[in-house]
């Protein structure tokens, strides 16, 4: 049985071309030694008047974005955009659990709620997304996620968010010891913006 990295030294060179960019993609062509840097970029949608934080250039990779590389690369795209370019109203980061340090802030902010753990044990499915909305629609958040934008031409509105994920909180927040109670720590996240004054 041949390997991996045999089959992406195949002599037919159409197959060898095809399996290669498989190889590439998968990191695991030139052995468990060589490993792909994480890419994050903005995408932009000038017909959508807006934008996409991607974690990475393909979406064969699981790539994380800390906080600090958040703030640089919104910071230095928002900066560096032509002044000529298409106003934007929106910033799409995708899922929470790609930015880790956003995900435990979710959690660890649920878990400071008055009563969470009482409330959320009781709560039915369309009452769990109303006790998620208070949390993702927390003045702090919004303040943590408007950092990256200071100094440059955009502020940030608001967060909107959709598909709110709940999991345990000795899992997904600060407090490994927090048991079993269920917190918010993932969902599909938006900034909507408007031009600085």
């Amino acid at each position: 049985m041949k390997t991996q990295t045999e089959h992406c030294h195949m002599p037919t060179a159409a197959i060898s071309r095809l399996v290669l960019g498989v190889c590439l993609t998968s990191g695991f062509v030139f052995g468990p030694s060589v490993v792909f840097a994480c890419t994050p970029f903005i995408e932009e949608h000038p017909s959508w008047s807006s934008a996409s934080l991607r974690p990475h250039t393909t979406a064969f990779e699981r790539c994380e974005i800390d906080e600090q590389t958040y703030h640089r690369i919104v910071s230095e795209w928002l900066r560096n955009r032509p002044a000529s370019s298409s106003e934007l109203s929106s910033l799409s980061l995708g899922r929470a659990v790609a930015y880790p340090w956003l995900s435990r802030t979710i959690a660890d902010s649920a878990l400071g709620k008055p009563d969470w753990a009482a409330r959320i044990s009781k709560a039915k499915p369309a009452e769990r997304a109303k006790l998620a909305s208070a949390v993702l629609l927390d003045p702090a958040l919004l303040r943590r996620l408007s950092i990256a934008f200071e100094g440059t031409p955009y502020i940030v509105l608001n967060v909107s968010f959709e598909k709110v994920l709940f999991g345990r909180a000795d899992q997904y927040s600060s407090n490994g010891k927090a048991g079993a109670v269920m917190v918010p720590f993932d969902a599909q996240l938006w900034l909507r913006l408007a031009p600085r004054n």
